[in-house]
């Protein structure tokens, strides 16, 4: 009777480097994904500080405007040098439009 004894070090070895390689792969994946948010978590809060800003930007243009537009009458913008245009548009004639000053 002769009893064969199975070598299973080669197999050992072999699953030992699939794990290996399988858990290196996922702290690689889990490490970009962690980058990745956290730049897009950055972008983000620059955007929206950035558009505050700008949002801050506009509302003191158009509280320049209010104030600048209660200034300024016919007669003042006349006083300028500007003039009323009177042009008339019918249908689909290519007309022009323009500020003269």
């Amino acid at each position: 009777m002769t009893t064969k004894v199975l070598d299973f070090s080669n197999i050992e070895r072999k699953l030992f480097w699939i794990f290996s390689i399988s858990l290196l792969a996922c702290i690689l994946f889990y490490m970009y994904a962690m980058f990745s948010l956290t730049v897009s978590v950055v972008e983000r809060d620059r955007l929206s500080r950035a558009t505050h800003e700008l949002a801050a930007k506009v509302s003191m243009v158009e509280i320049e405007y209010m104030e600048r537009s209660k200034t300024i009458t016919l007669a003042h913008a006349q006083e300028l040098g500007f003039r009323e245009v009177t042009a008339k548009f019918t249908g689909n004639q290519a007309a022009t439009f323009s500020m003269t000053q």
